[in-house]
């Protein structure tokens, strides 16, 4: 068999295949959806450290509140002087002072934070223990607020919160209720 025999008909095949080309686009590359899937996500959250009453606030809202977002995270590490107040919410529904404020934790579900502010209220929902282990309400020692009312008792709060403000007349309530910890990194 010789090969040349067969160059005229590869091509007249070739040509052919060439000249009749597919009109439908069955061949054509599909459109490619991508998705993007982010397993690992982590919520960015607020800091905020530091002590009321404010020096100089002279009835304002306290500026280290400022950074409070709504619908934000929010790491609070928060001490409250006297002669702000305390209060935490009773079995009977109101808010009663903190009379038993030995030295370390207080057990109490919810608290209204004193901001030294008419124009601001606090309430932070602390949540159970159980569930919200990062969140704390203390009575801790505090000498350089020590008087002869007050043997040097300050309260802090601390923990993950969720803010979210309330608007009433001439002022704005923040009500933080409880997240878990790792929602403002707390034990990574």
């Amino acid at each position: 068999m010789r090969p040349l025999k067969f160059i005229p008909l590869i091509v007249t095949a070739a040509l052919g295949a060439c000249i009749i080309a597919p009109s439908s686009t069955d061949l054509a590359p599909q459109q490619v959806r991508v998705e993007t899937v982010v397993t690992d996500a982590r919520l960015a959250f607020v800091g905020i450290t530091g002590a009321l009453p404010e020096e100089s606030s002279e009835g304002l809202p306290p500026a280290l509140l400022d950074s409070l977002m709504e619908n934000t995270p929010v790491r609070l590490d928060l001490t409250i002087n006297p002669p702000l107040e305390v209060t935490a919410k009773g079995e009977d529904g109101f808010y009663h002072p903190l009379t038993q404020c030995t030295f370390g934790p207080v057990d109490a579900g919810e608290i209204s934070v004193p901001t030294g502010s008419n124009h601001m209220l606090l309430d932070v929902r602390l949540g159970a223990r159980e569930t919200f282990a990062a969140n704390l309400l203390s009575c801790e020692y505090a000498p350089a607020v020590a008087t002869e009312e007050n043997p040097g008792t300050a309260v802090r709060v601390r923990g993950c919160f969720l803010p979210q403000p309330v608007s009433i007349p001439t002022a704005v309530q923040w009500v933080l209720s409880p997240l878990p910890a790792s929602a403002c990194g707390i034990g990574d």
